[in-house]
């Protein structure tokens, strides 16, 4: 008789998030996520190879969901609707906006991930350089190191920066309205920069 699997992958993956977001990535231990998904330790490895797989998968899909956000309105050229698209993404997704826009990839994984999680990671990071790419088409800049640099310190880095306060905070430390404001004051300020 087949067993058929009682925890889908998203139960681990859901557990880690709200791990991380209550205890950074150093809380997402195996009995952790496991404890905080109400199942036992080996379903996680029913599931996934290792502790690096199963937070690969999560950094993944956090950044995927990022990039769905952003990259329409890069590929447009529309600076000011890119950030935009950021903060209601983070307003909408907070635990996978602490995730992205608080760590590195590197805090959470420590060792190598499976060559499809790493592709597809990857595979992200592209279509954000493609979007900024296209943004200094649309802008007319030149496609140049220091104004890649610039475009991703105005959409991503700046924002993210202002809204720092908010995302770190159990209580807001400053008013929505005023992170969004910051945020994209940020990129314009910035943008005015590109050569």
């Amino acid at each position: 008789m087949v067993r058929t699997a009682e925890f889908e992958d998203d139960t681990f993956i859901q557990a880690s998030l709200e791990l991380i977001s209550l205890g950074g990535p150093g809380a997402t231990t195996m009995a952790a996520i496991a404890k905080c998904a109400g199942a036992p330790t080996g379903s996680i490895y029913h599931r996934f190879p290792s502790r690096n797989a199963l937070l690969g998968t999560v950094w993944h899909q956090a950044l995927d969901s990022l990039t769905m956000a952003t990259t329409p309105a890069l590929l447009q050229g529309d600076s000011q609707g890119a950030v935009t698209a950021l903060l209601d993404w983070a307003e909408s997704h907070p635990k996978e906006a602490r995730l992205i826009l608080l760590y590195e990839e590197s805090d959470l994984i420590d060792g190598p991930l499976p060559e499809e999680i790493h592709k597809a990671i990857a595979a992200r990071h592209r279509d954000l350089g493609t979007g900024l790419t296209a943004l200094l088409a649309h802008k007319k800049k030149t496609l140049s190191a220091a104004n890649l640099a610039l475009a991703n310190f105005a959409i991503f880095d700046g924002p993210i920066a202002a809204m720092k306060p908010l995302l770190r905070a159990k209580k807001a430390a400053m008013p929505l309205n005023t992170c969004r404001a910051a945020a994209l004051a940020c990129a314009r300020t910035t943008l005015d920069l590109l050569e």
